[in-house]
């Protein structure tokens, strides 16, 4: 009998989320994003890195794509097949260590990043969403190579909260 009223209740409770239109975080409905469904398989043409962190571009991309496709819309196609591409441009990042213990340990590192993204039709050369400065800025007691792929990752989600209007 109390395994009947756990299935009941458990079943209520699926059917309640579903019928209000719940749906987990991470995974965006067709709806959420601003781009319009002929403009969905991407392409990431270039990163832009004017800083001296030559590990910076590759991180970004695949942590874009990384973010994207769990989002579950956005489809990465090849330069040939892609219908919009993705500009990246990285402003500015900096990183240190504001604090060290007496064996000259990071103990406190932060890392602050600015960039901007667009997405241009490949059919019109239309820009179709800019993303605008997004930035991200973090103090962590770690060590400091982890705090920059941190502040990486933070950008990034919130780049991705930018295209998708639902998060």
């Amino acid at each position: 009998m109390r395994h009947l009223l756990t299935t009941l209740l458990a079943t209520l409770l699926a059917l309640v989320l579903t019928g209000c239109g719940y749906h987990f975080s991470g995974q965006a409905s067709g709806d959420d994003i601003v781009l319009d469904s002929a403009h969905r398989k991407l392409c990431i043409r270039s990163v832009e890195n004017p800083t001296l962190k030559p590990w910076l571009e590759s991180l970004v991309r695949s942590r874009v794509r990384d973010e994207f496709t769990k989002r579950q819309i956005i489809e990465w196609a090849s330069v040939k097949d892609a219908t919009a591409d993705m500009y990246i441009d990285v402003t500015s990042f900096t990183s240190n260590s504001s604090l060290k213990d007496s064996d000259d340990v990071t103990v406190k590192s932060s890392a602050d990043i600015n960039l901007t993204a667009k997405i241009v039709s490949r059919e019109t050369g239309q820009t179709l969403w800019n993303s605008g400065n997004v930035s991200a800025s973090q103090t962590f007691t770690t060590a400091r190579d982890a705090a920059e792929r941190r502040v990486v990752d933070l950008v990034l989600r919130r780049l991705a909260d930018r295209l998708f209007e639902a998060y």
